[in-house]
């Protein structure tokens, strides 16, 4: 499991410090801290940051949110902005570069990790239509794409991870790590390279969400990434220690997955 990478931009060089550590704590993983635009910038580029915290007011010609804007340019992330700045003006220029959040200063833990939630979610989710986003205030129930996996948990995922919300805070492993999936009634095991993850899931929904070509349905209960397929017979899939069947029904899905020549 990799923890998500957050780079902070904030000039007050103790709010710097004070961010650092209680996300570190929350078990976040802080691998960049600028307190300009240009340094942020460049940052950005040098490491793989999955969420960035900038600060509106910071030092040199760019602000906050400049400094996003050319961010999103290179790839874009979820961001949110800190900021004591309340007037119209300084949110409707905030607004023109999609923050996924806004953290109000002075803040707290639980607006920290809500705001970080809050903008994992809606940058991994497709964007609600105004129907689904009124029913779903109205009805309490979960954003159009998010599945249910045990009291207040989420899957959601982006082009190259999984994120899992978890014990309150999202978690994340890259969808290639997966080696496989095992299926048991309502719940679902993810087997990765280093963890297995339990989501309270059918193994249909799971690899609906999925949604990547690579992971295939070799069984009732089982799926297999075809990335890390060892070897296979007719009946069995060997991957690494790990033997997985092959139902009738599926072998014909699995065998689209190789090309030959």
């Amino acid at each position: 499991m990799d923890p998500i990478n957050i780079l902070i931009v904030e000039d007050e060089a103790i709010l710097r410090m004070d961010l650092s550590q209680r996300l570190s704590q929350m078990g976040y993983q802080v691998v960049a801290v600028a307190d300009n635009g240009p340094r942020a910038l460049a940052l950005y580029q040098e490491h793989s940051i999955d969420l960035a915290l900038l600060d509106i007011h910071i030092l040199g010609e760019w602000d906050g949110i400049e400094t996003a804007r050319r961010m999103r340019q290179i790839r874009p992330i979820p961001v949110i902005f800190l900021t004591g700045l309340t007037d119209n003006d300084t949110f409707a220029r905030a607004r023109t570069v999609s923050p996924a959040a806004y953290i109000s200063k002075p803040f707290n833990d639980f607006s920290l990790r809500s705001a970080i939630d809050l903008a994992v979610q809606n940058f991994a989710l497709p964007p609600a239509t105004d129907e689904s986003a009124t029913e779903s205030t109205a009805d309490h129930t979960l954003p159009e794409g998010a599945e249910p996996i045990g009291k207040g948990e989420l899957i959601l995922h982006t082009r190259e991870y999984v994120f899992i919300k978890q014990n309150y805070r999202f978690t994340k492993f890259r969808i290639d790590d997966v080696l496989y999936l095992h299926s048991e009634g309502n719940y679902t095991d993810i087997i990765t390279k280093e963890s297995k993850y339990t989501l309270r899931l059918v193994l249909g929904k799971v690899l609906e969400k999925l949604q990547t070509p690579d992971i295939v349905r070799t069984h009732r209960s089982y799926a297999v990434n075809l990335r890390h397929v060892d070897s296979f017979s007719e009946h069995e899939i060997y991957i690494r220690s790990h033997c997985i069947p092959v139902g009738r029904s599926y072998r014909g899905e699995f065998m689209k997955g190789f090309e030959f020549k």
